[in-house]
């Protein structure tokens, strides 16, 4: 018989193991879409003069524009952007 198995490090491993299994930790695309959606809880936007603009991006860097106006109910992807500098 060993004694190693009452081994209270040993036990802190197999506590946390098992924590990790029952509650993981959430993935870090999971822990944007969080971030995004507490600045994004309400889309109201100021009535101001708007001024269009002119800049660059990559399909996936629209594609995950769409995803997200669409996902947090913004009309459009210009909203959505604006709505994001307007909280910075």
């Amino acid at each position: 018989m060993s004694f190693d198995t009452f081994n209270k490090d040993k036990d802190e491993i197999v506590k946390q193991n098992l924590k990790e299994t029952i509650d993981p930790e959430p993935k870090k695309e999971d822990e944007i879409h969080s971030v995004i959606s507490s600045i994004l809880k309400s889309n109201d936007m100021k009535s101001e003069k708007r001024k269009s603009v002119t800049f660059s991006l990559t399909e996936s860097q629209i594609k995950k524009i769409e995803e997200q106006a669409q996902k947090h109910g913004f009309k459009t992807k210009s909203k959505l952007l604006a709505y994001l500098i307007d909280q910075m």
